[in-house]
């Protein structure tokens, strides 16, 4: 009888231990979301209720439970079998491994996506895998000089040590214990048993309802950032994972729906679905040089007319009043290899990095180094960076491009860190290989506006040491979202390129320019840009023949080559691509990777949640349940991701 009395004793320590350790964690995430609200509580709109915050807090209760409950799996089921057999020491070691495990990965997976969110705007999203592809040196000297590894280390060690120490010292503590040991008779030692593995079930479907907590039914507040908050870091890991795998898994079903392409289509090769001929009679005949900039983290904010007295981007201005300036553009995604990669190989981003994938199939008939060498060009890549990101120096000589030059080439010396030279060392270089008296398209990719933020702007002529010295008229809009070094360098990309045309235009006096940003560069003046700043990109046509005027006409990364082929090419020409002219003035909408814009609104559709919509006339936002160009987004992306995968034949 003592013997069964004790293995009960056994069996009630390690339940209340393991309803500590379920409380324990729920607190531990819910303090991690009150720091999160706080770190980043300029995001936050105005004007939010109670409601709103308990909402959010409520259905993160839900994930946190799920999170917390894979750590008690196994301590739970030694308990239930261990116990009758007195096995005392086993089942508290296994507990206590799974107490230390979870504080040490809860409290580094929790401070790492804090800081994840400083750049990305997200807890974890597919770009923390894209990274496994990207240049590792580069990415640790940049968390190490700009992102504090030593206050980060700090705070890791002191949240360890805190977790341990509170399990330890609760560790022989009886107020839970002393509770369930009033239960006594036969019956109520079973429901205790019975009730213990219900609120496990419950815990770990985080729900008491027929539908478990899941992504689609997570963002129950009318607050973007309060939704950021609620799915906590472990469930936020896990979308991230399965997002990346969907669309980059190259051998399962088409993630936009499988079709019978050919019927579809009724041809029998994208190809034939993609060809086009141009119209001819352009309005600038053949310019001697091309050149198409994609800028480094280039966004359109800085060139809005409220945002123009902060004077980041004069010599971008001064470009777009002199030429055609496109003003609803949106990048193929929020990552530098994807704009690369649409642009280059005239393919939508559709969820698959291809910088690795396209070496391994037959080139791209819609490369746009393939389609210009067609029209007689002699076809460069410039990049200030290095050839082995992202395995972009095989990736472009796949597609046909002649000569590749790299920061390598321009000395690799370089007070920007570890992701290339200077930009204004990358124009010299472009000054000093591209001939004036050649047809050649050159293509360059700049690198500056980049962490660590490590130029000096201020020897360059950065006017701004602090916000006083901001023009009146915009001091309004400022609330600290950027510090000084990242707007230096802002300034700094719009500097260098003023610095390249001032020589350009006077050495290649029949060229054509073309200038568009990667992506949103992920940085704002103030915490909360509505979807228009955070989303559109700017492109802009110079040169040659070219009136000056602003365009509404809709477009993205994948609408340029069929733009610049358009105003080159002679009548008849025949090229490939998914995209269309912007010189089309019935094009009816730009696309990018879960967005589209048309002239006078802007659409997000995000992965398991309602369609965000922005007016581009009073940039009034709002939710809707319909995706207005759902169809012909879908259509593109499934073709491009067919092609991307499968190949070019149709099935």
């Amino acid at each position: 009888m003592h013997q069964s009395v004790n293995k009960w004793h056994v069996f009630l320590k390690e339940i209340a231990n393991l309803i500590f350790f379920w409380f324990f964690g729920v607190v531990f995430f819910f303090i991690y979301r009150l720091s999160f609200v706080a770190i980043f509580h300029k995001e936050l709109g105005a004007d939010l209720d109670f409601g709103e915050y308990f909402n959010a807090f409520l259905k993160g209760f839900s994930f946190d439970c799920t999170a917390v409950s894979y750590f008690l799996i196994l301590p739970l089921l030694a308990t239930i079998i261990l116990s009758p057999f007195g096995k005392s020491v086993i089942i508290r070691n296994i507990r206590v491994f799974f107490q230390y495990l979870f504080v040490i990965l809860s409290t580094f997976i929790c401070l790492i996506s804090i800081n994840y969110y400083r750049e990305y705007n997200d807890q974890f999203n597919n770009f923390l895998f894209l990274g496994l592809e990207d240049d590792k040196k580069a990415i640790l000297n940049t968390i190490v000089e700009y992102y504090n590894p030593v206050l980060n280390s700090f705070i890791l060690i002191a949240g360890i040590i805190a977790g341990i120490f509170i399990f330890r010292f609760f560790e022989n503590k009886n107020t839970i214990y002393n509770q369930l040991a009033k239960l006594k008779s036969k019956y109520a030692k079973i429901g205790l048993i019975a009730a213990a593995l219900a609120c496990f079930t419950m815990s770990i479907r985080g729900s008491v309802g027929r539908v478990p907590t899941i992504r689609k039914w997570a963002y129950v507040s009318v607050d973007p950032f309060l939704n950021k908050t609620i799915i906590n870091p472990y469930r936020s890991l896990k979308y991230a994972y399965t997002d990346f795998k969907e669309f980059n898994e190259i051998d399962g079903a088409n993630p936009f729906g499988e079709e019978n392409l050919r019927d579809f289509y009724n041809k029998n090769e994208v190809a034939e679905v993609i060809e086009k001929t141009a119209q001819g009679d352009s309005l600038i005949g053949k310019p001697k040089q091309v050149f198409l900039v994609i800028m480094e983290s280039y966004d359109t904010w800085p060139l809005m007319d409220k945002y123009l007295p902060f004077g980041f981007s004069k010599n971008l201005y001064r470009i777009a009043q002199n030429g055609i300036h496109f003003t609803n553009f949106l990048p193929a995604y929020q990552a530098t290899f994807y704009a690369y990669g649409t642009i280059t190989s005239g393919i939508p981003y559709c969820g698959v990095n291809i910088s690795r994938l396209a070496t391994m199939k037959d080139r791209y008939i819609s490369s746009i180094f393939e389609q210009f060498k067609a029209l007689g060009y002699k076809t460069n890549m410039f990049y200030g960076g290095f050839l082995s990101w992202e395995n972009i120096g095989e990736y472009t000589t796949h597609l046909g491009c002649e000569n590749i030059y790299s920061g390598a080439n321009a000395g690799g010396k370089s007070d920007s860190g570890e992701w290339g030279v200077e930009d204004e060392k990358l124009f010299d270089m472009i000054l000093q290989n591209v001939n004036p008296d050649e047809y050649t398209f050159n293509l360059v990719l700049t690198s500056s506006y980049h962490p660590p933020y490590a130029i000096d702007t201020g020897k360059k002529g950065f006017m701004y040491k602090t916000e006083a010295d901001f023009p009146e008229e915009v001091k309004q809009y400022y609330a600290g979202g950027m510090n000084m070094p990242e707007m230096g360098h802002l300034w700094y990309g719009d500097w260098a390129i003023g610095q390249f045309m001032d020589k350009a235009e006077k050495k290649y006096e029949d060229a054509l320019f073309g200038f568009t940003g990667d992506h949103y560069g992920r940085r704002f003046i103030n915490h909360s840009p509505n979807l228009a700043e955070r989303s559109e990109v700017p492109f802009i046509l110079y040169g040659k023949g070219i009136p000056p005027m602003k365009s509404s006409t809709p477009g993205g990364h994948a609408d340029i080559a069929p733009t610049l082929i358009e105003l080159i090419a002679p009548a008849g020409f025949r090229y490939y691509s998914f995209g269309s002219s912007m010189l089309d003035s019935t094009k009816a909408c730009g696309v990018g990777f879960e967005k589209v814009v048309d002239r006078d609104s802007l659409y997000y559709q995000p992965k398991d949640a309602m369609v965000d919509e922005i007016s581009l006339v009073d940039f009034k936002e709002k939710k809707n349940k319909h995706f207005k160009f759902e169809r012909e987004y879908k259509e593109l992306m499934r073709l491009s991701w067919h092609y991307t995968v499968k190949g070019n034949k149709l099935e």
